[in-house]
């Protein structure tokens, strides 16, 4: 009898704690599942603001849809099992492909509306509409979806979106976001996400066991909040040209593996066109099969590199600008100095040729330029060698090579590469070739015409020439031009405030430069004048070609310049790989994009010539 009291009294203490455990320390957490039962919230989501170009021409805008979505708290147990079953065999799909999908989004939010099937077709929407009694817990729900009326153009620098990667998930989640939202990840889409977010709208509602609205009804309520549009300083017109003269020159060249090119205002440092070929749907992130995302991962012409700030090419002959301004700034070269420029120069018992060995005889800077000899240069680089403190190096920086840009675009930037002892020191095996670990003359000379470890990038380019062009500011290059509202009224400013560094060049230094390049492109012997030469007088162009060497044994083909010669206001820089000589690919696409901007025919370019 003791023992059965005393079993009795063990019974009711164990059953207490376990009332007490269920009422306090469980009892928030049942609480919850109770009011996920009784209450639901109703999400509304917001439409991404729409982008556009300077003219306010539509690049993305977002398309409503209805999205296939299931809601959790309404999907317990083994009948949710066999809807979420169901369901996938209805469409094709693993008896446990929505099941994963649903499980998978619970751990990170429990009560969220989880997505199945985005932008659900006609057919999908009659199949749920007519089994709403079989398919509890499957809902029809309004959203929103990127679409690029442009297709491709300007994948690269609109970027794309897509749902919030599991990894930032709790970064996203802290900034107010929902599980299930598209947000910005790459591009334009990534860099602007807070002015073209769309905040979701929220509405609390009661609802019975069967998911009906009932008792109180709405309990609460907030509005969604569409996305700002953004009005980038992109011109839709010159975009379509630049891309349409890279592909043309990547398609004539035949071994071309790509191709890129950046266009700004000089005086602004606002991107007018950015291309890089070859490209990507920019939709396939948020909307495509994982089959065809992998695809472009994958694939071997890496379409997601965008080349116009991320691809680093050998400067080649475009490199002699910045190397004849920072001879004439750093007191390496004398105005009006003459220079003789044979075919090769013999120099610390090594002979350097020039291009195709041509002789030039006694030649000052502009006429160097304009014909593009190696060996004029290559004194300039012994110069500098010869100097303490390597102006050539000192000056490339200042005109913002081997540094980023500060482009609104800071994902993907490449800084390219000005070398010098330090870099040598970083790379080179004391082991095997201690000699290289030094600078010797023969890296100045081959930095000289842009060749040896000398690497950059289309924009960098594109901003060198632009200092020279605007008289020695360097401007940060810049696609976001204003955040606008429904009336296209300037909510937001996003290009005035950018900076602008002045070289602190001695005044009159770039005037021999600007006539080099100016007769690079119009001269008796200019490299480019076979393309430019035929241009009114109100649209000359001044620029560089330049024939780059590299690994594949195929010269990159670059020009980089700007119009009109006298008064900028475009500089457009262009290289295609393996493309040959600069004259005969890179620079018939500058002219082309040029027209475009300034408003000269087409036709008025030229084909070009096999010249550096």
């Amino acid at each position: 009898m003791a023992s059965f009291a005393g079993l009795a009294i063990v019974l009711l203490v164990v059953l207490v704690v376990r009332l007490w455990f269920l009422q306090v320390i469980g009892g928030a957490g049942y609480q919850e599942r109770a009011e996920a039962n009784r209450l639901r919230t109703v999400i509304t989501e917001a439409p991404r603001g729409a982008i556009t170009d300077r003219n306010g021409k539509a690049l993305v805008t977002s398309k409503e849809v209805l999205n296939l979505v299931a809601q959790p708290q309404d999907l317990v147990g083994d009948a949710g099992a066999r809807t979420l079953t169901r369901l996938s065999a209805a469409l094709g799909h693993p008896a446990g492909y929505f099941a994963a999908k649903v499980a998978k989004a619970q751990k990170a939010s429990p009560f969220e509306a989880v997505l199945l099937e985005e932008d659900a077709s006609p057919q999908l929407q009659a199949y749920v509409e007519e089994r709403r009694a079989q398919l509890p817990g499957i809902d029809l729900q309004s959203a929103y979806k990127r679409e690029y009326p442009n297709g491709t153009m300007a994948a690269h620098l609109l970027g794309y979106t897509g749902p919030i990667p599991a990894e930032s998930a709790r970064k996203y989640r802290d900034q107010g976001y929902l599980g299930n939202e598209t947000v910005g990840r790459a591009g334009i889409e990534s860099q602007y996400e807070e002015y073209l977010r769309g905040i979701a709208g929220r509405q609390q509602v009661e609802v019975d066991a069967r998911g009906d609205i009932v008792g109180r009804g709405v309990i609460s309520q907030t509005s969604p909040r569409p996305g700002q549009t953004l009005r980038l300083s992109i011109d839709l017109s010159v975009q379509k040209a630049l891309e349409r003269a890279l592909a043309r020159e990547v398609a004539a060249a035949g071994t071309s593996t790509g191709a890129a090119g950046v266009a700004i205002d000089p005086k602004t440092g606002a991107v007018l066109a950015m291309a890089s070929l070859p490209t990507f749907k920019p939709d396939v992130f948020e909307s495509g099969t994982p089959r065809e995302i992998q695809r472009v991962l994958t694939s071997p012409g890496r379409p997601l590199l965008d080349r116009a700030i991320g691809g680093e090419y050998p400067a080649a002959s475009t490199f002699k600008a910045i190397i004849g301004s920072a001879a004439l700034a750093s007191g390496l070269y004398t105005p009006g100095e003459q220079i003789e420029s044979p075919g090769s120069l013999m120099l610390y018992k090594t002979r350097f040729r020039g291009f195709n060995n041509k002789a030039y005889g006694p030649i000052a800077l502009p006429q160097a330029l304009e014909v593009s000899s190696d060996t004029f240069f290559y004194t300039l680089g012994d110069r500098s060698y010869r100097r303490p403190g390597w102006p050539l190096q000192e000056w490339s920086a200042r005109f913002g090579l081997g540094k980023a840009t500060g482009i609104d675009l800071t994902e993907g930037e490449s800084v390219g590469l000005i070398p010098d002892l330090a870099y040598k020191r970083q790379t080179c095996d004391r082991k095997v070739d201690p000699i290289n670990c030094s600078w010797r003359p023969g890296d100045s000379i081959n930095m000289s015409i842009g060749q040896g470890n000398v690497l950059v990038t289309p924009v960098q380019m594109a901003v060198a020439y632009g200092a020279i062009a605007n008289g020695g500011k360097v401007v940060t290059p810049t696609l976001g031009n204003a955040v606008v509202d429904a009336d296209g009224r300037v909510l937001r400013d996003l290009l005035s405030a950018r900076a602008k560094n002045d070289l602190g060049l001695p005044a009159g230094v770039l005037d021999q430069v600007k006539q080099g390049l100016k007769l690079a492109a119009n001269g008796n012997s200019g490299t480019s004048t076979p393309v430019f030469g035929g241009l009114p007088r109100a649209f000359k162009v001044a620029g560089k070609t330049g024939t780059a060497e590299n690994s594949s044994k195929i010269d990159h083909a670059w020009f980089v310049g700007y119009a009109p010669a006298d008064d900028p206001t475009i500089v457009v820089a262009v290289v295609i790989e393996r493309g040959g000589q600069g004259s005969n690919s890179a620079a018939p696409a500058v002219c082309v994009t040029m027209a475009a901007s300034l408003g000269f025919a087409e036709s008025r370019c030229g084909s070009g010539a096999k010249v550096n």
